[in-house]
């Protein structure tokens, strides 16, 4: 009977590219692995697109190589694609659809194509952070274990506020 509100405190993540799986401890960057942004998981990204993991807002930034989801207010989401990528100056990446600061998307909507052998030969690494950032998060639970195989739309996170 109390649980009525616990729905609005979880929110479910699906992944925004296949790949595997892994602890953000491995991404070659000390911006990511000091839990600065906050916390997460990696993926190591098989060839493919990268997609909308929530229903909310995207900012794209202009080189690609970036997007932050907010799906409920002040909760963020931050893709950053790679380490080194931004160096690029898009190269690599292939805007599928025209976004401004706020647009709207849907989970499972395709947003950048990547070239994934240009990546892994021009940028430092193609380890592809993705992190919750927000002060109101209680618990972020990875619901595919390190080292397993994703796919795009799976369940990746849960969150659960404060």
């Amino acid at each position: 009977m109390f649980n009525i509100f616990k729905k609005d405190k979880e929110i479910i993540v699906n992944s925004p590219l296949a790949g595997e799986v892994t602890n953000l401890k491995n991404v070659p960057d000390k911006t990511f692995t000091s839990n600065i942004i906050g916390d997460g998981c990696a993926i190591i990204p098989e060839k493919g697109s990268i997609y909308s993991p929530v229903d909310g807002t995207v900012e794209i930034f202009k080189t690609n190589h970036l997007a932050i989801f907010e799906p409920k207010k002040g909760l963020y989401i931050v893709l950053h694609f790679g380490v080194g990528t931004s160096l690029l100056e898009g190269k690599g990446f292939e805007r599928v659809i025209e976004v401004e600061k706020g647009k709207n998307v849907v989970s499972g909507q395709e947003l950048i194509k990547y070239d994934l052998d240009y990546i892994n030969e021009h940028a430092k690494s193609s380890i592809t952070p993705f992190i919750v950032s927000n002060e109101k998060v209680d618990k972020i639970e990875l619901l595919v274990a390190e080292g397993k195989k994703v796919e795009v739309g799976e369940p990746l996170l849960k969150i659960t506020l404060k």
